[in-house]
Formats: structure tokens, C-alpha cells, sequence
């Protein structure tokens, strides 16, 4: 087993297009469920063909995968074309679409949002130097929190320093803390002169975090909750400094440490800023659509926040590009998280508003190399948008 291929993976995976270049919780849904779908959440309806192809799907992929459970919704503008739940949480227990994640990637856009917020508030200027916040931090005077957003700082992602895996995956219940992970990200060099090329790195949403957290003066969770999940309603969701999971939740299952075991407790630290927020599927599509229509921004917020700004950059294009948390190809905008045996999938079309979440957890023979959501996720949204599929 090669655990540096795993975490390296986790790394990599969250902006594939690098590599190859919200609906509200409470709408009706169709669907076909391997559960009971909760009546608190979702209202009943008869069951669609699209509803049965996406069952279908789930199901197939989840066989070639050997996956032990999956949580999905599938939506077009305010239509619930299916929400649904296969498998076992725990293993023989039939999983429920209101089962808690870890999030993952989702959260990264929280933090560009707070921060474009802030900015507008005359509070935290995205383009001026983290110096004022973060004086002692190497080349502080020359990194802004908008490369932070961006991924165009050049501070080297410490997921991928081999000091982190072996520590991780030593006792992954056991956390860290920001100044750990800093310190494991500056142990590298810079890969680049802030602002002159794109390298995604969990380093930079550590960073950005912690200067929220300091021109604001209030733990990210707090932030997060007031100008976010408050407004729009995400109950489900909160930041999490602890492995503690509410019930119901989704377990999760993974072999990435030689062994086939249950995941779900393992520390959301370790990706501290850019992943530990406990949610639902329902909240995360609560998130993406208010992501995309720029719910919780003005309309030059929301504009300069989907705008191609990083185009050009190492290999982002106008076409295919990652900016604010954000990634695009095309009239798509991705997400592909994974974490301790979660791996999931966002899919959105900015034109038809369709929207495809999936989340799934891992079986003995799973591949936990690649992100096991991703051909469940493209080949719905390839299904329901067959003239311009998703191309990442």
C-alpha cells in the first residue's frame, strides 16, 4: 500500500481541471431510495423515469466500485428529480439521504464568500498584504488573502509533505492545529513568487482561515454561521473542531490504511479551514445554488467571484479555471471532495441549473487512489445534460 499515493490523491483531486488542462432542504423530491426518504425533509411524489435512471446509476457504480453506501440529490432549477440513499450506515443498516458528511471542498467557497463580504465592508482587503494579520508568516508582505482565495500564493500544500502523512495516518483521530500544519507547510520551499502561477494547496485555506479569524476576531465557525449557514437556512451544517458527528450520519469506510475500518471518526482538522464542517446533501445543495446565484453577495461580489480572473495562470484558461474556491469548466461548476473513506461529487449547470450531489463511502476493495463519486456524478449529469456534458 502506498498511503503517499492516497493522500497526494486528496490533494490532487480536489481541482482534477488543474490537473487536465442550494436548493433549499426543505423542497419536495422524486426519487427512488434503498430507505425511507425523511417526511421532515422531503414531501412524496411519484417516481420519474430520470428518477430511475439516477437509481440505476447509484446502484451500478456502486457495484463496480464496491462501495458500501451512497447518499445522492438530483435537481433542474426547482424541480427534485431524485434524492435517495443506498447501502449500509452502519454496514447492514440501511442508509438514509438525511444522513450527515464530511463536506469537504464546499466549505472553500464559504471562506472567498466571507472574505468578499468583509472586503466590501472595509473590514479585510482582499488585495492587501497578510502582513497586518499574519506579520511573522514567510513572504506575509507580498501574499494578499485574495491569492489565498485563488490557490496563487505558492506556498507548498502540506498535504503532499510526507511529515504530514506519516503523522496522519500515524493516529488520524487525533488532529491538528493550525500552527502544526503551517509549520508542515513551510518545512518546502514556495513553489512560486506569490500571484504568478495556480497551485491548489489546503495550505492556502489554512492561511486564509486564520486571517479571517484575526480581522474579525471571531472563531471561523462563528463567521461562518452568521453570514452563511444563518442566512440561508443551513441547519444541518456547523464547523467542526472534533471528530463528533451527529445522528444520523453517514459512516464512513475506507482500506487507504491497509486495513478495511470505519472512518467516519477520523479528525476534519487535518483539512482544518477547508473541510471540517459536518452537512447533509440537502444543505449542500442549499450552498451550491446559493453559491452560484450569489445569494449572500452583491452583484459585483458575485460577478468578480465567477469572473475568469485567474485565466492564464499556470494552466487555467477562461475556459477551465479555479478562482475563489471555485472551480469551472465551462458552464459547469465541480466540487470533488474526499476525506477518510467520504468521497463525493458536486456537479452544477450554470445554464439548465442542474445541480447533481452525491456522496459515497468506501468497500473492502475500493480503489482509494481515485475519487470513487466522480463516475457516479458525471454520468448523471451527462444523463441529464447530454448536449454539453460535463468535461472534468
Amino acid at each position: 500500500m502506498r498511503v503517499s499515493t492516497r493522500l497526494r490523491r486528496r490533494a490532487s483531486t480536489a481541482f482534477v481541471m488543474a490537473l487536465a488542462l442550494g436548493l433549499s432542504s426543505c423542497e419536495s423530491t422524486v426519487g427512488v431510495t434503498g430507505s425511507v426518504v425523511p417526511q421532515e425533509l422531503f414531501a412524496s411524489q411519484a417516481v420519474s423515469p430520470e428518477a430511475r435512471k439516477v437509481a440505476d446509476i447509484v446502484q451500478q457504480k456502486m457495484k463496480e466500485q464496491d462501495l458500501t453506501s451512497a447518499v445522492y440529490g438530483v435537481w433542474r432549477g426547482g424541480e427534485v428529480i431524485a434524492v435517495g440513499a443506498f447501502g449500509g450506515s452502519p454496514i447492514g443498516v440501511p442508509a438514509s439521504p438525511d444522513m450527515q458528511v464530511r463536506i469537504g471542498q464546499p466549505m472553500e467557497p464559504m471562506l472567498s464568500t466571507a472574505l468578499l463580504q468583509l472586503d466590501g465592508e472595509g473590514i479585510l482587503k482582499q488585495d492587501e498584504p497578510i502582513a497586518k494579520w499574519l506579520p511573522d508568516f514567510p513572504r506575509a508582505d507580498q501574499i494578499t488573502p485574495r491569492m489565498l482565495a485563488d490557490s496563487t500564493s505558492g506556498i507548498s500544500d502540506y498535504v503532499t509533505n510526507p511529515n504530514f502523512e506519516k503523522q496522519f495516518y500515524a493516529n488520524p483521530i487525533k488532529g491538528f492545529t493550525s500552527e502544526e500544519l503551517l509549520a508542515l507547510a513551510n518545512e518546502r520551499p514556495p513553489l512560486f513568487e506569490p500571484g504568478k502561477s495556480f497551485a491548489y494547496a489546503h495550505s492556502d485555506l489554512v492561511v486564509l482561515g486564520e486571517v479571517l479569524q484575526k480581522a474579525t476576531g471571531k472563531p471561523l465557525g462563528e463567521l461562518l454561521q452568521t453570514r452563511i449557514l444563518d442566512p440561508l437556512r443551513m441547519r444541518a451544517s456547523k464547523v467542526m473542531l472534533t471528530p463528533q458527528l451527529s445522528e444520523p450520519f453517514l459512516h464512513g469506510y475506507t482500506n487507504e490504511r491497509g486495513v478495511f475500518e470505519d472512518s467516519s471518526f477520523w479528525n476534519p482538522t487535518a483539512f482544518l479551514h477547508s473541510g471540517n464542517m459536518n452537512t447533509t446533501v440537502a444543505d449542500v445543495a442549499t450552498w451550491v445554488r446559493a453559491l452560484a446565484d450569489g445569494q449572500v453577495l452583491s452583484d459585483g461580489q458575485h460577478q468578480a467571484m465567477m469572473a475568469p480572473s485567474t485565466a492564464g495562470l499556470g494552466s487555467l484558461t477562461k475556459d477551465k479555471f479555479f478562482a475563489y474556491g471555485v472551480a469551472h469548466a465551462g458552464d459547469w461548476i465541480f466540487m470533488n471532495p474526499a476525506y477518510g473513506g467520504y468521497h463525493g461529487v458536486v456537479y452544477y449547470d450554470t445554464v439548465t441549473k442542474t445541480l447533481v450531489i452525491a456522496y459515497v463511502t468506501l468497500g473492502p476493495t475500493s480503489n482509494a487512489n481515485v475519487d470513487n463519486a466522480l463516475p457516479l456524478g458525471k454520468e448523471i449529469a451527462t444523463m441529464l445534460v447530454p448536449d454539453r456534458p460535463p468535461q472534468v
